[in-house]
């Protein structure tokens, strides 16, 4: 089966974490995957050491007024679709669905898309109504769906709506105390209780909530922070951190970014998430995949990513009761190491990369077979259908 995938995230996280799941399972099972990225970048970069196809270029909105590069960019993936005999278009983001959109349509093929976080209805009716409606409509948890149900119902048959989760690789990340003991041993962490995240320092994740609460707690309590700037936010970066420094002093420990998390999320005792805009966090399903029980808000989905056993919500942006949560998880030991348990079997139970990508080659079987006329699925050998 030959799809090609359209992306705007050049980075081998968020988005991609799954996609790259997804590749690695299914090209057993027969998919011949080729990428098209805006821009070139780590993905891109794996992606051509797995001899996967690779096309970087630039993938602009439709803009009636000046309409020729659009023009250009789908006259090129033209070209790719017809030299790559493509037989179905996957649309990674929605912000890059409308170009994914009319290519489908002009080479007549099916076309699915994954939607990463809430929408305007404007958006959602320029961008999924009329000729540019698509097959499949991909959500991230029933958490995310609701937010984005006022963008694209009506819009989007529900019928066409399926829930397709972040998946996370399971060996990759795992119980692993000695990784977590060496963690501590190479940044100098010492054995006392460690808090702390893997984050963005973006607005968003309200970083300053984490501070405050560590502010509050006893003082051998050490905040761990892993995380990069996002393009635009170095300001509020340069401010949030300044605020942990002047609340907790050495107490915080700011890492920056980090090749291999699987030792920081064995190292931590608890996995704090002050996020109120999360639709399927990444760092929650590492955390979890890794035994590290997630205390926090429920956001837009946390706490369906986190409960029953991975750990407590409490109520949205309530730093006092996150805080009194936080203490009393501290205390009992006995009872994190239990949790423990149930984190890890959260994170099999829900978000096992090899039970997604299934389900996702399901949804491909499915929408080939309607393409032939309720025929059998699409096997290595199946004939290309686009028509352009």
């Amino acid at each position: 089966m030959n799809v090609l995938y359209i992306t705007a995230n050049p980075n081998r996280a968020s988005s991609n974490v799954p996609t790259e799941g997804w590749f690695r399972l299914l090209r057993e099972r027969g998919l011949r995957p080729v990428l098209v990225s805006n821009s070139d970048g780590e993905f891109c970069r794996w992606t051509r050491s797995q001899d996967i196809p690779t096309h970087v270029m630039p993938l602009p909105f439709p803009d009636k007024w000046r309409p020729w590069s659009y023009l250009a960019s789908l006259w090129k993936l033209r070209q790719i679709v017809r030299r790559s005999g493509i037989q179905l278009v996957h649309a990674i983001e929605h912000n890059v669905y409308p170009i994914a959109a009319d290519l489908a349509r002009l080479c007549e093929l099916p076309v699915v898309v994954g939607v990463h976080c809430r929408m305007e209805r404007g958006f959602g009716e320029w961008a999924f109504g009329g000729r540019r409606q698509p097959d499949r409509l991909f959500f991230l948890t029933r958490g995310s769906r609701e937010v984005c149900r006022p963008s694209v119902a009506g819009v989007v048959p529900e019928a066409n709506w399926r829930l397709l989760p972040n998946g996370l690789d399971l060996e990759s990340f795992r119980p692993d105390p000695v990784a977590g003991q060496r963690f501590r041993d190479e940044h100098q962490l010492g054995n006392g209780p460690l808090i702390g995240a893997a984050s963005w320092l973006r607005p968003g994740k309200q970083l300053e909530h984490l501070f405050q609460v560590a502010s509050q707690l006893t003082s051998d309590v050490t905040v761990v922070l892993a995380g990069g700037t996002a393009p635009g936010e170095e300001e509020y970066a340069r401010q949030v951190l300044g605020e942990g420094q002047r609340l907790l002093g050495p107490r915080l420990r700011f890492l920056g970014l980090l090749a291999d998390l699987n030792g920081f999320y064995n190292a931590l005792d608890l996995y704090i998430s002050t996020s109120k805009e999360e639709t399927c966090s990444i760092s929650i399903m590492e955390s979890l995949a890794c035994g590290c029980p997630v205390l926090g808000y429920p956001s837009t989905s946390v706490d369906e990513q986190v409960l029953p056993s991975g750990g407590e919500i409490v109520a949205q942006d309530d730093r006092q009761q996150l805080t009194a949560a936080v203490a009393r998880w501290l205390r009992d030991a006995r009872h994190r190491q239990q949790a423990r348990e149930g984190a890890r079997q959260r994170a099999e139970e829900s978000f096992d990369v090899r039970k997604i990508a299934s389900q996702l080659w399901d949804d491909y079987q499915e929408l080939l077979a309607e393409r032939n006329g309720a025929g059998s699925h699409c096997t290595r050998s199946s004939a290309p259908l686009q028509k352009c």
